[in-house]
């Protein structure tokens, strides 16, 4: 896998990394259900009249445990390998069904087209963080946007530069752009990361149209550690609602089109 300068732009090097990822089973032992203060949070903005868009769904961790709960559930993803463990895994799971967007990025608008614009958009867990440079990431949330309804909220999350990669960031790029690496079966698994923090998150949202309306954090631990065992979630619960959104683990933030 080709080494990166922090900061370039290789989104088929990423698509390839979470494919090993998928592919090895090791992103579903790390990350086997959603985080539950966040899908707490989900629920609150869905409802049965709910259009549901997740972008950047992989293999459907947060859209299979909403998917019942709204009106219409729809996941896209550039990522095939994940795309194809979201199919098995929604005919396994049975209920609503989920339409299923990508690898192609024309999908999400023929989506929109067909079936009216989203009332809540996901884009989760540090997706938005994976896109390099800033005029993709601002052109991708104004793909989110256009496909909004008025009155539609996103609900985004994204890692906090202030608890997370502090070695990488020593050779960080310009825009605090790094890259995390892992050895996952045998093989580098390469992944970028645009770091933020609140006043950057507020500013790139608002570049792209967004108000936001509430941020917080989105986890005082670490989310492997949430999915690890009881006793850290009740830890997490009971830290994170005062923590301020400047010392979480990850950024939540809530936004409209402004």
């Amino acid at each position: 896998m080709a080494r990166l300068d922090p900061g370039s732009s290789d989104p088929e090097g990423t698509i390839r990394s979470y494919a090993l990822y998928y592919q090895s089973g090791s992103y579903d032992r790390r990350y086997p259900a959603p985080n539950p203060r966040v899908l707490a949070h989900a629920r609150r903005l869905a409802g049965p009249r709910t259009h549901l868009i997740d972008f950047g769904c992989g293999s459907g961790r947060y859209l299979l445990a909403l998917k019942d709960g709204v009106r219409l559930a729809a996941g896209f993803d550039p990522s095939a390998a994940g795309l194809d463990l979201l199919r098995a895994r929604a005919a396994a799971q049975g209920g609503a069904p989920v339409q299923v967007l990508g690898p192609d990025p024309g999908d999400l608008a023929r989506h929109v087209a067909r079936h009216g614009p989203a009332d809540l958009m996901l884009c989760l867990f540090g997706v938005l963080g994976h896109i390099l440079p800033r005029a993709a990431r601002l052109q991708t949330l104004a793909r989110m946007r256009a496909a909004l309804a008025p009155g539609g909220r996103l609900l985004l999350s994204v890692p906090n530069r202030r608890r997370r990669f502090a070695r990488e960031q020593r050779h960080a790029g310009a825009e605090g752009a790094i890259h995390y690496r892992r050895q996952i079966a045998g093989a580098e698994l390469c992944l970028p990361y645009q770091l933020f923090d609140p006043e950057s998150l507020t500013a790139e949202l608002a570049a792209a149209g967004f108000a936001v309306a509430r941020l917080r954090a989105e986890s005082v631990l670490p989310e492997a550690w949430l999915l690890a065992g009881r006793a850290p979630r009740l830890l997490d619960a009971a830290l994170t609602p005062p923590c301020p959104a400047c010392w979480g683990y990850g950024l939540l933030a809530e936004a409209v089109p402004a």
